[in-house]
């Protein structure tokens, strides 16, 4: 795991760029902490710093080809490296490290940019090309590892986060008000493209990019697409679930450095320490708690699970008393204001297993949103569904058409009396416990920057609800898209990293995520049990009182995160209304701006 960037020139690459690639290595230094490289031709500079995980002592980046016509800088990790290498190795291709990522250099070599659909993992890389004078970029599939661009006078500039472009390369940055008020409102980005700076661009999950003297071109290689093709029974699509899920946990705990899993006492992370268990490993698991009595607090559960499946359970408690300190902490290694009031929870407890001994860690992500886990969201779904239904009646044509509608009124009269179906489709709909507090805070909330006056009351960010598609499958499409990749990944890359380490997600290996997506709905969605599908399959690995308990998150209880906001005071936003939200897109636009 590690921090890239790149520079290419429409002129030349110039001495103070050499300058600025080595500052933003030096500006992700907890990124990599073991070792930095930095190579740059007449056209073309790349930058990289490293945190150690695959081939210690023989794995600094910048990688070459055989020849040194092909250079490369990478973050992330292959998981299937060892495959790829022996196939290459009988092709005849010489490796001269021990990394991971030279995999994507011989790949390159066999098949262009084809190369990526050979890869499972997670990355973003920056791939030289000294003959074609092409840079060839990619980010993976589901978007695990982020890849921030910025389209400069004479080139363009590529960077895994985006305060180092912003720092080195933006002299006026200008505010995209849409894009912030969107994070403030809903916890995190919906534009999967614009960032809140307007120059800095995102390489979105599953696109490459080829720059050349021609400019930028960028392209998708892979995408979440519903294709219900399967045609297996259902008990052979619980199997073939059950074995992908072995075959990522497997391949995630590849490691030269100590290795956990992180336990909460939920579905997903216990799934995750019970195949990890079952690959005849020596398996740790990291159970976190809060101090005192709380409902969210799962390490009975966790430790009893850990103790029947010989796991070596470590516990580490969080305290109220410190989350100031965290806040102000953690808030420095984030560079969008993607905000969830579970991150100084994370940020503690990557801070504590780094302090264990542990460079990579395993996590549950993913479960609920390829598996239908979120109860509120089924609900909508179904929603929609109905008022689909409704709106399908009118206007009335013909004898059929009316008793049709009185059928479906009979059985929904409620739903359609009180006006809102078993939830109400409106401005509250989604990210709803963060609606009245974004309210009161936009109604006065002005940022002043640069000369640019921002009103969050003028910024229009109500999202809708596309019509003609399975609403269950459109809510999670776009759940899948935004809340996991650009918060949940985004917010584990950041305070993972910011601790120096590295979070793995098995549950989202892009392999799994296209066979359940070739499912028929039928097999995988019961609208009266979240994560139907996935309980059956973990029967008998996983134990009923944590597949069938009552669902519960890491969320710290409230009254730590009133504590932060009545201690805040705005910085470079006016508003009359402080929540955590604002506080924390107020704290980091005073940190990037240095005002």
């Amino acid at each position: 795991m590690c921090g890239i960037s790149a520079i290419y020139r429409f002129t030349e690459i110039s001495p103070v760029d050499l300058e600025k690639l080595d500052s933003m290595n030096k500006e992700m230094y907890y990124r990599g902490p073991n070792e930095k490289g930095v190579w740059t031709d007449d056209t073309c500079g790349l930058a990289h710093t490293r945190l150690s995980i695959i081939g210690l002592e023989n794995g600094k980046q910048p990688l070459f080809n055989e020849d040194k016509t092909l250079v490369l800088i990478c973050n992330g990790e292959i998981y299937n490296y060892i495959e790829l290498k022996e196939d290459l190795v009988a092709k005849g291709h010489v490796f001269r490290s021990d990394s991971d990522s030279e995999t994507i250099l011989h790949l390159y070599e066999e098949y262009g940019v084809q190369c990526l659909n050979h890869l499972r993992g997670m990355f973003a890389f920056c791939l030289w090309n000294t003959k074609t004078k092409q840079l060839f970029t990619a980010r993976d599939r589901v978007g695990e590892k982020t890849l921030y661009y910025s389209q400069l006078p004479t080139g363009i500039v590529f960077c895994t986060e985006l305060k180092a472009i912003l720092k080195y390369f933006i002299d006026k940055p200008q505010i995209n008000a849409h894009a912030l008020a969107e994070s403030i409102r809903y916890n995190y980005p919906y534009d999967l493209k614009n960032t809140y700076i307007e120059q800095i661009k995102r390489l979105q999950a599953g696109e490459y990019a080829l720059t050349d003297e021609k400019g930028l071109e960028i392209h998708k290689y892979w995408a979440r697409e519903i294709k219900p093709t399967y045609t297996g029974t259902i008990e052979e699509a619980k199997n073939e679930v059950l074995r992908l899920m072995r075959e990522s946990v497997n391949i995630c705990l590849r490691s030269d450095v100590p290795v956990a899993v992180l336990l909460s006492g939920g579905i997903d992370s216990s799934a995750v320490a019970a195949l990890a268990k079952e690959s005849g490993r020596e398996v740790h698991v990291i159970t976190a708690g809060y101090k005192g009595q709380y409902d969210c607090d799962e390490r009975e559960v966790a430790k009893r699970f850990a103790e029947e499946k010989g796991l070596i359970y470590h516990e580490v408690e969080l305290d109220a008393a410190d989350f100031q300190d965290i806040f102000l902490e953690y808030s420095q290694f984030i560079d969008e204001p993607v905000c969830d009031v579970s991150s100084m929870s994370q940020w503690a407890l990557y801070k504590k297993a780094k302090a264990l001994g542990f460079t990579v860690l395993l996590g549950g992500l993913g479960g609920d949103e390829l598996f239908y886990g979120y109860p509120e969201l089924n609900k909508t779904a179904e929603s929609l569904k109905l008022k689909h239904q409704h709106q399908s009646f009118f206007p009335w044509k013909g004898i059929e058409r009316k008793k049709a509608f009185l059928k479906f009124l009979r059985r929904n009269w409620k739903y359609v009396l009180y006006g809102g179906y078993p939830n109400k489709i409106n401005d509250k709909t989604t990210v709803h416990w963060t609606y009245d507090d974004y309210i009161k805070f936009a109604e006065t909330a002005v940022l002043d920057i640069n000369s640019e006056e921002i009103k969050f009351k003028d910024v229009d960010v109500h999202i809708s609800y596309e019509d003609g598609k399975a609403e269950i499958d459109q809510l999670y499409t776009s759940t899948f898209n935004t809340f996991m990749t650009t918060l949940c990944l985004y917010l584990t890359d950041r305070q993972g990293m910011g601790n120096s380490v590295e979070i793995r997600s098995p549950l989202i290996d892009y392999k799994l995520v296209e066979f359940i997506l070739s499912l028929p709905l039928e097999y995988k969605f019961n609208p009266s049990e979240p994560k139907y599908f996935l309980k059956e399959v973990l029967k008998g690995i996983v134990p009923d009182y944590i597949l069938y308990a009552k669902k519960r998150g890491f969320t710290p209880p409230l009254d730590f995160i009133n504590e932060i906001n009545k201690k805040y005071n705005y910085k470079i936003i006016k508003s009359d209304h402080v929540f955590f939200n604002s506080m924390l897109a107020d704290r980091l636009i005073s940190l990037l701006f240095k005002k």
